[in-house]
């Protein structure tokens, strides 16, 4: 009762004092009507955009014993073979989409499934994340899928070489020559640009990107971008029984030695970066380091870059940059989710040197040949693939990668925000030990350099072992049309109107 007479009270205050006095455009009744217009709309505009087609490659009734496909902590036979009765529970569990189906998923140890229900989950800004297609992932038997598996074994041995030799490394140039004569294979192939990503701006400048070098400004401190690496040299999951027991959902029996901190110098570095790194951290960071530079590098659409008396704060600045960038990237992780586990259920890389070390006859010859292949059977007595992480990959499937879609969504954003064409102040990259930055006379882009950001996030993934490089070029383009839904749908909210101007992955400009 006294609840009710306060809350009574408060209501009448409000009606006969704050009410009176409010001053805006529409009555209460006219914006509370054009708050549900809005969003109704949207919904329509949405709504009319008919769904995707969701192909996939087929190897899930192609390839027998479901050996190209996803089934981590499943359980096992000896030779790796996934027991079929767990996977086709799997698969049950996916088309009923409710936790207590997959809480009915046979286990092969005590690691779990990483989250297949993300899928479910209703997004209420951009299009939803069953609507979005992507083309099917490599099949396992194919060219493609060899010559990316040949890149990650590639990787795998040149972990610790520091990008500043790759022109002059012997094993780097042999690496280069095996890729470039490989069919299908849609990477870099100069020893100079191996291993980089393929948009604007990736093969420019240093490998690693100035937003992963650059000091970050979070408030009342300035953060550098030092960060601790792991042991040069160690690599996990290179014996069938270390191996096997991952495969099936066992803890890691060892860990990481971690060393002093530096910037990046390598691919193990880059690697050892994206394994403890929140979903958005390196958009977050990139997003205050480019808020430092004042309104000068915003985008021209913005109108309060040249406002006199109105100041970007709430919407158009900080506070909205930052909110857009995170809410872009969780729902690419969803569509990624999607498309993870409902569709394409893809092998991670650890699966498929598993494959080549128990039933190489699924596996394309160009792979089996391949000198990399032979370079590790030579150092580990085995054909598996070296890891970069204890526990290998993650317990979810590999394509599209989640770290790369949720690059391509957060760059989509930072691209529209700033000014792509800007330089970028006073370029750096590391000294040979990685204790301090030096500056490089290359002229760098925000928008080749945000480009590079999101392949070196995704491409990190590779340097650990745990992808493939289809799953982060092509994850990259689903974030990318999150990115530009939920940009849309923002735009359309906004009283200022702004026109953003973004140039997409493949060179074509747009406008939001």
């Amino acid at each position: 009762m006294k609840k009710t007479l306060l809350f009574g009270a408060i209501s009448a205050i409000l009606t006969n004092t704050a009410m009176a006095d409010e001053l805006d455009p529409l009555s209460a009744a006219e914006r509370h009507q054009q708050a549900y217009d809005y969003r109704e709309q949207q919904a329509n505009i949405n709504f009319i955009n008919s769904p995707a087609e969701h192909p996939n490659n087929s190897d899930e009734t192609d390839v027998p014993n479901y050996a190209g496909q996803f089934h981590k902590t499943l359980p096992h036979a000896a030779n790796g073979i996934v027991d079929s009765a767990a996977y086709q529970q799997l698969l049950t569990a996916i088309q009923a989409g409710s936790f207590a189906a997959f809480e009915q998923v046979p286990a092969g140890g005590p690691v779990k499934l990483a989250n297949p229900l993300a899928a479910q989950v209703y997004d209420l800004e951009g299009r939803d994340s069953h609507a979005y297609g992507m083309k099917p992932a490599p099949a396992l038997g194919s060219a493609e899928a060899a010559a990316e598996m040949v890149e990650v074994y590639a990787q795998a041995l040149l972990r610790d070489v520091p990008f500043s030799e790759y022109t002059s490394n012997k094993n780097i140039m042999k690496a280069a020559n095996e890729l470039a004569n490989l069919i299908d294979f849609t990477g870099p192939t100069s020893a100079e640009l191996l291993f980089r990503g393929i948009f604007e701006g990736d093969q420019t400048g240093p490998y690693i990107s100035q937003f992963l070098y650059k000091d970050i400004p979070t408030g009342p401190k300035v953060v550098d971008q030092k960060y601790t690496r792991y042991k040069a040299g160690e690599n996990f999951m290179t014996t069938p029984s270390e191996w096997l027991a991952i495969e099936n959902g066992q803890m890691p029996s060892k860990s990481v030695t971690t060393q002093a901190a530096r910037y990046m110098l390598n691919g193990r570095d880059l690697s050892r970066y994206v394994h403890q790194d929140y979903t958005y951290q390196a958009f977050h960071n990139a997003a205050l380091i480019m808020l430092s530079w004042g309104p000068s590098v915003w985008d021209d659409g913005n109108p309060y870059k040249t406002a006199t008396r109105q100041g970007a704060f709430i919407d158009l600045g900080a506070g909205e940059i930052l909110d857009t960038v995170a809410k872009a990237g969780n729902a690419a992780l969803r569509a990624a989710w999607f498309q993870k586990w409902n569709v394409h259920r893809r092998l991670r890389p650890e699966e498929y040197g598993g494959l080549a070390q128990n039933n190489p006859s699924l596996l394309h010859a160009q792979f089996n040949s391949s000198i990399v292949l032979n370079y590790v059977q030579a150092q580990y007595g085995n054909k598996l693939l070296p890891m970069g992480y204890p526990e290998g990959a993650p317990t979810h499937p590999a394509y599209p990668a989640g770290h790369a879609s949720i690059s391509g969504a957060c760059v989509t954003v930072l691209k529209a925000f700033f000014k792509e064409g800007a330089t970028i102040p006073s370029p750096v990259q590391p000294s040979a030990n990685g204790s301090v930055l030096e500056p490089i006379a290359d002229v760098l882009t925000i928008g080749g350099e945000l480009n590079k950001l999101a392949s070196n996030i995704s491409l990190g993934r590779d340097w650990a072992g745990v992808h493939y490089r289809s799953d982060g070029t092509e994850g990259m383009l689903l974030g990318e049309e999150v990115g530009i839904a939920i940009l849309k749908d923002w735009r359309d909210a906004h009283p200022e109107a702004p026109t953003l101007t973004l140039k997409k992955f493949d060179g074509e400009e747009i406008q939001i």
